[in-house]
This record gives C-alpha cells, structure tokens and sequence, in this order.
C-alpha cells in the first residue's frame, strides 16, 4: 500500500511550490490556484492528504561516502557472493533506468513495478538499513553515476525485497529550483552521498508499506 502525504510550499507574492507526482514535476503556482479543489485531481493528488506542514521522515543517514571510481568487485561483495552476479548487473541496469526514463519511471509507476517484481521474488533478503546502503552505494560506484532521483528508488525496491516498509521524499531547495529526493526507512536513509537531506524542504512523501 502507498499513502502519498502533500503540502505546498509558501513563497513571497501569494505564490507556493507543489510538486506533482502524475507529471514528476515541481511547480510554481499562485495561493489561490494552489489551493483549489481542482488542483490535487489535476496534480495525482488527494486534497485529505494535504497537510500545512510536511515533517521530513528520515532522521539520519546510515552510511555515508564520497563517489568513487567505478568499482565492480565492490556490488559483489557487497551481496556476499558470486552467485549474485546476475542480480547485481540487473540492479545496475535497474538503476540506469530510473536514471534515463525519469518521465515513463515516475515514483508512483515504479513503486507498482517493485511491488510487481518482489512478488516474483522467490524469497525475501534479510536486509537492514546498513545493508541496503552498502548495496546501493556499491552500484552507484558500479554505474559510475550519483544521482539522487535512481538512488531513492532503488533503495525503495531494496526495502521493499527485504520486507521493509520506506518512504520516498521529495523537496527542494526554496527559493531555488534545485530538487532532490531521498528514501529512507525506519527514518534511516541507508545511504546518501553527502548529508544533505535537511537542506530540503519535503513536498510530497510517498509512504510504501508492505
């Protein structure tokens, strides 16, 4: 089940921030526009879920490191075994994905294809917040690319393969329009490049349960 939490952000000049997860896009809008009842069926959105004030979920950042060199041992053994070749590369190629098909691979679409694909998994991982992050650290190192948006929905699916419920936050940086987003679960992020998930005000929270 997923639960998507909203606000819109105020700005000066009657004008507010909403995010809008149907288009994956953050919009300027006036005040009274914003808050319409049309907007939020407009937006993939639902009006009760809007709250005045959109607490960011995570708490911490489990691990944290600078991007490296590629480094393909380092997704092996971060899954602990040579049998998990294939795994590994499709989790590469899953990142690439969310990388390049931001507009088909919206939040909302690629949670009901995580969900799709854990079901078609034979057993669940007996992952923890660390373990998810070692494993999507190392397959940023194996891609060669950092980027926040595939970064937070592959530790997404990761949590959703371990049985753990998460959530995917998106904000941005007011005033500015530089966005990010993050996923955490137990209000841990598993892992994160830099701690900066505080610099961002949330706009919307998709909480994923199992």
């Amino acid at each position: 089940m997923t639960h998507v939490l909203w606000t819109y952000l105020p700005l000066g000049d009657r004008q507010c921030l909403v995010y809008s997860p149907l288009f994956g896009r953050t919009y300027l809008l006036g005040e009274e526009l914003a808050t319409t009842s049309v907007l939020p069926v407009v937006f993939g959105l639902r009006a009760s879920n809007r709250l005045d004030l959109l607490p960011d979920p995570a708490a911490s950042v489990g691990l944290v490191g600078t991007f490296e060199k590629p480094l393909d041992p380092l997704l092996g053994q971060a899954l602990g075994a040579e049998r998990e070749t294939v795994f590994c590369w499709f989790l590469s190629l899953l990142y690439l994905f969310f990388h390049k098909n931001r507009t088909v691979a919206s939040i909302g679409r690629t949670i009901r294809l995580a969900r799709w694909l854990v079901r078609l998994q034979r057993s669940r991982r007996r992952w923890g917040a660390l373990e998810i992050g070692s494993v999507v650290m190392a397959v940023e190192r194996s891609v060669g690319i950092s980027d926040c948006y595939p970064r937070a929905l592959l530790t997404a699916y990761l949590c959703l393969i371990a049985g753990l419920s998460c959530k995917v936050t998106v904000g941005i940086l007011a005033p500015t329009k530089i966005m990010h987003a993050w996923c955490s679960t137990g209000g841990v992020i598993p892992y994160e490049p830099a701690r900066r998930h505080w610099w961002y005000s949330p706009l919307v929270v998709f909480d994923i349960s199992q």
